[in-house]
């Protein structure tokens, strides 16, 4: 099976500043990639550009394929066929119910939309409209129209954020165990823990560009979380801890 993303050479600059420096990777089917970094080390931005939705003042050099094809050449009605996107917050326009917007949500269906409404934590709320949410809630909508949306590619821009703790385990549960075979994804994320429980792999994007990638079970480790985020680390129990 093809690799679902393949990055060549790509670089990503902004205000005068490298986020990304000729990066090479890949993800395939059945992977679930956590990229770390700090508060604008250009997660964002990185995420925005593998979903083909750059922004503004971005300078964005290398090659983006989606399933071995340039992500240029895909028209409209086939990106949103192969690729899902989940930005950091979401901005709502007009009051309809959760209910009716995970129904237009729907690109190739393949999910029951009540079984996600439950897995979610969302039932409650299918008649509310989506302009009455808290943030959380929101959220939790969004990831739930990502998955109706039925693209084997999921770029999720921290959709743990704005979660109490007993949602962000749920969530973490549900995409450690939901994930079909022919499907992969991209988070975004900052807590280690969560992701620790979450990712299969990560990418760390580190202050001078450079990314490091591997199996999370490699790269979540005290010298590397110490380069990401310029402070001490150590695991106590299976819990890492800042210092």
């Amino acid at each position: 099976m093809s690799a679902l993303l393949g990055v060549h050479g790509l670089s990503l600059s902004a205000a005068g500043r490298e986020l990304v420096r000729g990066l090479d990777w890949q993800v395939q089917p059945g992977e679930r990639w956590c990229v770390i970094g700090r508060n604008a080390a250009g997660k964002s931005t990185l995420l925005r550009a593998l979903a083909g939705v750059g922004e503004p003042g971005v300078a964005q050099r290398g090659d983006l394929l989606w399933q071995g094809q340039p992500q240029r050449d895909w028209s409209a009605f086939d990106a949103a066929s192969l690729r899902a996107f989940m930005p950091q917050q979401v901005v709502d326009r007009f009051p309809i119910t959760v209910e009716r917007l995970l129904e237009l949500s729907v690109v190739r269906p393949r999910h029951d939309a009540h079984a996600v409404l439950a897995a979610l934590d969302l039932e409650a709320l299918a008649d509310r409209p989506v302009l009455e949410l808290s943030g959380g809630e929101r959220q939790r909508v969004a990831l739930a129209q990502c998955t109706l949306q039925g693209a084997p590619l999921l770029l999720l821009d921290e959709p743990v954020a704005f979660q109490d703790p007993a949602h962000q385990a749920l969530v973490a549960r549900w995409l450690a165990s939901s994930l079909p075979p022919d499907q992969a994804l991209v988070i975004s994320a900052h807590d280690v823990n969560w992701i620790a429980r979450t990712a299969t792999h990560v990418l760390a994007l580190l202050p001078d560009g450079v990314c490091e990638q591997g199996a999370a079970a490699d790269l979540l480790r005290a010298d590397l979380l110490a380069r990401v985020y310029g402070c001490g680390w150590r695991e106590v129990g299976g819990v890492w801890i800042a210092d």
